[in-house]
């Protein structure tokens, strides 16, 4: 069993590794298409080839130089942007946690629940040879879900709901527990703000094409008849910049969500080697899955949060596709207990029951 986590633990980080890199390169793509079209529209020359002959005319003056300058320039809004954006978000994870609504639990509490909350963090900080991180409860939350957040072991918070500490049962929240530390430990909350960051680069260069456009609309006004030609290319390139910028979030998304799901295999695979107890975990994500919205929080800022969270905490979003940022609860289920089937495993059947009596407050029908 070792065997087989340690083997998805290695899968996950070459995975990882490779939409990073696919990241990265799209990056550096975008940049020089909106650099290569800058250097048609930034050409005087190619301007003025264009009034007489066209694009292909204008294609033939096109200068690599001013295209590699402004790829250069384009590069560097998304370089500041991101760098901006990551200075905002700050690397405390208790600020994270208090931003989501979480209380600290303190550590003289006499709440049974939360000082077995306290005593399974500190016993999987231990077994991760981590600093004990903060400790924060979601109040009157009552799906079962966690999230941890900190740029470092130092400053890390690990929250989890009200449902989490009243329906998990010890072993069961020692899983999740050890799964939102293997987070911190592999520094996937690090690598989330990293990449969040680059996305809100990629929307300065849609921001630059709308500027672009609405720039080139306003000076066609009053401009006279025979540079009516010159100024469609601009607004030509007001477009293209915007389809582009357009295009790279869309792909940023994507490529978030897929290091996403990946970041959650490997937690998955390094928690259940912390507590040694896979079966724990597998339950945890059984008790959630035998009713899909078990995992909702219904914080107004789950949704902006949703990557951070142990299982997706947004009731409206799907549980597969491009844009989940978790793989679905059976796959995860199976990586860490092979022979589990929803249709005969004794846990998953009676959570379902349970859960569905559970769930009549909420409006859902009795059976």
């Amino acid at each position: 069993m070792e065997r087989t986590h340690y083997l998805r633990r290695e899968q996950a980080q070459r995975r990882t590794a490779i939409f990073v890199a696919l990241f990265v390169l799209s990056t550096v793509l975008i940049a020089g298409i909106v650099g290569a079209v800058a250097g048609l529209v930034l050409n005087q020359r190619a301007l003025e080839a264009f009034e007489v002959g066209g694009f292909q005319a204008a294609l033939a003056q096109f200068d690599p130089q001013v295209a590699a300058m402004a790829a250069g320039a384009i590069a560097l809004v998304i370089a500041v942007t991101a760098i901006f954006r990551l200075i905002s978000f700050g690397g405390d994870g208790a600020k994270v946690a208090q931003s989501l609504g979480a209380i600290e639990v303190p550590a003289d509490t006499r709440n049974p629940l939360k000082q077995r909350y306290l005593n399974v963090v500190e016993e999987s900080a231990i077994a991760a040879n981590m600093p004990v991180p903060r400790a924060f409860v979601l109040k009157h939350e009552k799906g079962i879900n966690a999230f941890a957040a900190g740029a470092d072991p130092e400053h890390a918070a690990i929250g989890v709901t009200h449902g989490a500490l009243s329906s998990l049962t010890r072993s069961e929240l020692a899983g999740v527990v050890a799964h939102e530390m293997a987070h911190i430990a592999n520094r996937d909350t690090q690598l989330n703000i990293r990449i969040m960051a680059l996305v809100f680069g990629l929307v300065a260069v849609y921001v630059l094409g709308r500027m672009a456009l609405r720039g080139a609309l306003i000076s066609s006004m009053g401009r006279r008849s025979r540079d009516a030609r010159a100024q469609m290319l601009m607004l030509a390139v007001g477009v293209v910049v915007i389809a582009v910028g357009a295009l790279g979030i869309l792909g940023g998304r994507i490529m978030q969500a897929a290091i996403s799901r990946q970041r959650e295999y490997l937690a998955d695979a390094t928690g259940a080697s912390y507590t040694g107890d896979p079966q724990g975990l597998a339950n945890a994500l059984k008790k959630i899955g035998a009713l899909g919205r078990q995992g909702r929080v219904n914080n107004g800022h789950a949704e902006e949060a949703r990557h951070m969270m142990f299982v997706n905490a947004a009731a409206h979003h799907s549980m597969s596709g491009p844009f989940s940022t978790h793989p679905p609860l059976i796959e995860r289920i199976r990586a860490l207990d092979p022979q589990f089937d929803p249709d005969t495993d004794p846990v998953w059947r009676e959570d379902q029951k349970t859960m569905m009596r559970e769930a009549r407050p909420w409006g859902r029908p009795a059976p």
